[in-house]
This record gives structure tokens, C-alpha cells and sequence, in this order.
């Protein structure tokens, strides 16, 4: 788990603000209480930005005969701390399979070659993935999934494939997110949670809220009707929702990267 100390580069900026404090004591009163209405926003900032490196391995046992790895939103802008300890925990936990859940990309990103380099480095016997909305809206989409293929990965479109752990079936994004198909499969993976919808038993996994916003136990701000963790829907069908390992901007507030384990 990697330390909650600063960056370099965040410390010379705490050390600056420490300055700005003191040199606001010689200017205005009001300048000076201005500043410190402000401390409360940069305190959120840097928090939101400790958010995300701070990666979580979650385990979920659900009697599967094989070790399956779930990511999913790994925006990958560039290779960094938090790229290198996915593949270390990786590594370590040598999954039988990897599965992704899409958003691997967004308009950030300037090249596919740290997608590449990250992607290249992690083994498993079975590779598949789905696209998400940002692999589309950035334009990357046709260039990504021949990527993915050259790398050992099987990108679903709406399709089912044999696999170690049974049928699995990839859902492709929908800007209308609406899901109307009947799948059965022993596990389905869609970047949009809102799919559960169509699934008529099994598990689902998914990604695309990055966990949301909760406080409190209480969901402040989603994008999905299901926001993170382990739903039980009924009928034995179950749905986990990743918070995934990545994001636009570096800013992750109550909600770290999460690595999934299935076993």
C-alpha cells in the first residue's frame, strides 16, 4: 500500500503556503482572513490528490476454481506511482485471467505507448476487456482495440467467449445506456453498471463511477444508479462496481483506486 507522504513537488507547495501564511500576517486584515477562507479548498485538493495513490487490493471470494484480476478506468495518461504498484500487485497475485472494464483512455491522453508499456506488463493465461465511453469520446477507440488485440487481449462487442471461469459476455457502451439485451453468462463485464438491467443471472462486474462520492456511508454524487461495491439484485444474480484506477484529472475525493480479486 503506497505511503500517504507528499510528492516532491507537493511538498515545495505546502512549503510555499507555510510563506503565504506568514507574509500574509504583514498585509490587510482582510487579505489575510481571505487566505485563510481559502485553506479549507486547498486542504480538500490535496487530499483528493493523496486519494489517488492510495490503491486498494479488494478480494472477493465468490468460489471461482481460478484467480481472476478486475481493472477497470485506468485513464492512462503516463506511467506512474500508481501504475507501478498495480503491476507489482499483479505480480504478486499472478492471476489466472485479466479482465478490463473499459476507459482505458480519455481526451488526456496524448499516446498510446504508456497504455502500451503499463498493459504489456501484466501476465495472464486469459486477457479480455471491454471499451468504456472516454475509449470512444476521445477518438482512440479503433486505434486502442488493435492495440489490445496485439497485446493478448479479447475486446468484446456485445459477445460471449468460452472461457477458464465459463461464458463470459463483454456489454459495448451505449450513450443512451440503455440495455435492453438478455445476457446469460456466467460473468458479465460492462463498463456501465447501468447494464445490470439486462443481466439475467451470474455476476456482473463494472466500472465507470470511480466509487462516487460518499460520505458517511451515503452516496453524495454518482453518475450510475449503482455507485460501488458488492450489489446482491436478486435471483442470484450479483453486481460489483469498481472504483477503478484511474481518472481525468488527479483528484479522487472518498474514493482511492481499487484493484478487484476474484477467487
Amino acid at each position: 500500500r503506497p505511503s500517504l507522504m507528499p510528492e516532491p513537488h507537493l511538498e515545495k507547495i505546502y512549503q510555499s503556503s507555510l510563506i503565504f501564511v506568514v507574509l500574509g500576517l504583514r498585509v490587510s486584515r482582510r487579505h489575510f482572513f481571505g487566505t485563510l477562507l481559502a485553506f479549507p479548498a486547498v486542504a480538500g485538493l490535496g487530499y483528493s490528490y493523496l486519494e489517488t495513490l492510495n490503491l486498494e487490493v479488494t478480494r472477493l471470494r465468490i468460489g471461482l476454481d481460478v484467480k481472476v484480476a478486475f481493472l477497470t478506468d485506468t485513464h492512462t495518461h503516463d506511467l506512474g506511482r500508481l501504475e507501478r504498484e498495480v503491476v507489482k500487485v499483479l505480480d504478486d497475485e499472478q492471476p489466472d485471467m485479466i479482465i478490463h472494464g473499459g476507459d482505458f483512455v480519455d481526451r488526456f491522453t496524448r499516446s498510446l505507448k504508456p497504455l502500451r508499456n503499463y498493459l504489456s506488463q501484466m501476465d495472464a493465461e486469459e486477457k479480455l476487456a471491454v471499451l468504456g465511453n472516454h475509449d470512444y469520446w476521445s477518438g482512440w477507440a479503433v486505434e486502442l482495440s488493435k492495440m489490445l488485440k496485439e497485446l493478448g487481449f479479447r475486446v468484446l462487442v456485445d459477445e460471449y467467449a468460452q472461457t477458464r471461469v465459463g461464458r463470459v459476455y463483454g456489454v459495448d457502451w451505449r450513450d443512451d445506456r440503455r440495455y435492453i439485451t438478455e445476457v446469460k453468462a456466467d460473468i458479465t463485464v460492462s463498463h456501465d453498471p447501468n447494464a445490470a438491467s439486462a443481466v439475467m443471472n451470474g455476476l456482473m462486474l463494472a466500472g465507470h463511477t470511480h466509487g462516487g462520492v460518499v460520505i458517511g456511508g451515503i452516496p453524495i454524487l454518482s453518475n450510475s444508479n449503482y455507485v460501488r461495491g458488492l450489489y446482491h439484485l436478486g435471483r442470484g444474480r450479483l453486481l460489483y462496481v469498481s472504483r477503478g484506477l484511474g481518472q481525468m484529472l488527479s483528484l479522487r475525493p472518498t474514493s482511492p483506486p481499487e484493484l478487484l480479486i476474484l477467487e
